[in-house]
């Protein structure tokens, strides 16, 4: 029975850490989804807040996770995991019913579930929830409240960093389907639409469907055929800008907000273009409105998180990419230099040592507080 509470922690903390990680990641990306959510729900009023909202239950998630399997007031934690699965569950059965939203983004932009699955998912972590809960008053006080506290406070503070600063420029591991490295080639016939048609015929009170390739003779009857899509989007997912737009080196700028444009940021989109000029590369700037190229909103918010920053395209592949803040450091002379493998194969070895360190660091801390704690306790008890 022992055996069987610690699996449950695992399962559920290790879901939860998982889940709140990729979403503080991409805190933006978070906030679209926030602003689904709080649409269907009739609170469109709070869309100005959606990215502190989609940061704060990203924190919340994460901490919990960290709390359930490190023991850190898991007396209280039990309580506050089971209340918060419990209202997933209800949620994501009203998705499941009515569907307003396709995906819950439950995972950020890493993993996609359908509404089926999301519900699943919710159902057993519920039913984990339950059995930690149930199990609460036999696990083993770890510290002193007030050394708990603390140590939940270093992992908050460890969680809102990440998420600021990403908020602030751009994630430092891209999910979206306009990661560095995708070429929109590659893009568009994946999310392009297929079709397969069947053809519907009867013979002697029996009806059968045939492919094309594979139609019956002539001692069949035709009734009917019916035409289903067996793959891609028929939206195009995401893919605005096309190979023709971006053959040869493009730097594009994208402004997905115009009217949040501040002046600083305005300026620094200014100097950028101004020295793309001088080393003979006209930017285009991309916006949701008539006086920029025209883009659709949300693939620019997908295309580049931070509103105003860059992207460097070569023959239709995305090779970098700027946040705002950071295009005065551009160093573009040097990136249009660079051989576009090399700059793409960089900048993944950059994401994963970024990752393995967010969760290495994480999983230093978790061990260093118990093992202080377990320090403190006994220090304490002689």
């Amino acid at each position: 029975m022992r055996f069987l509470r610690g699996l449950c922690r695992v399962l559920f903390a290790l879901t939860f850490i998982v889940s709140g990680v990729l979403k503080l990641i991409d805190p933006v990306g978070t906030g679209l989804i926030m602003k689904e959510y709080l649409d269907f729900m009739h609170l469109g009023f709070l869309e100005q807040a959606s990215v502190a909202l989609g940061i704060a239950l990203s924190t919340l998630e994460f901490t919990i996770g960290i709390c359930v399997l490190s023991g850190l007031r898991i007396r209280i934690v039990a309580w506050i995991a089971l209340i918060l699965t419990a209202l997933f569950t209800l949620l994501t059965l009203y998705l499941l019913l009515y569907n307003p939203i396709s995906d819950c983004g439950c995972f950020g932009e890493a993993i996609h579930l359908t509404n089926t699955q999301t519900f699943l998912k919710n159902v057993v972590l519920l039913v984990l929830a339950i059995l930690i809960f149930l199990g609460r008053k036999r696990a083993t006080i770890v510290a002193t409240p007030l050394l708990e506290r603390s140590f939940i406070g270093l992992f908050v503070l460890l969680a809102l960093s990440v998420a600021v600063r990403a908020a602030a420029t751009i994630p430092q591991v891209d999910f979206t389907a306009y990661s560095v490295g995708t070429s929109l080639d590659d893009l568009a016939q994946e999310n392009q639409a297929r079709f397969e048609t069947t053809f519907i015929y009867t013979k002697d009170g029996h009806t059968e469907e045939f492919t094309l390739d594979n139609l019956p003779d002539e001692s069949w009857t035709y009734l009917d055929s019916k035409t289903v899509q067996v793959g891609g989007s028929t939206k195009m997912a995401q893919v605005d800008f096309t190979l023709e737009q971006m053959q040869g080196p493009v730097l594009a700028v994208t402004v997905y907000s115009p009217d949040a444009l501040k002046p600083e940021q305005q300026a620094r989109i200014d100097r950028f273009c101004q020295a793309a000029r001088q080393l003979g590369h006209e930017p285009v700037i991309y916006g949701p409105t008539e006086d920029y190229v025209t883009a659709d909103r949300k693939s620019l918010m997908t295309l580049n998180r931070s509103n105003g920053g860059a992207v460097y395209f070569h023959d239709g592949m995305i090779v970098a990419k700027w946040a705002n803040l950071e295009l005065d450091e551009a160093d573009l002379s040097g990136v249009l230099a660079e051989d576009p493998d090399v700059l793409v194969l960089r900048n993944r070895i950059r994401e994963q040592v970024y990752f393995s360190i967010l969760i290495g660091g994480a999983l230093v801390l978790l061990v260093l507080s118990r093992v202080l704690c377990k320090l403190l306790v006994r220090n304490k008890r002689r």
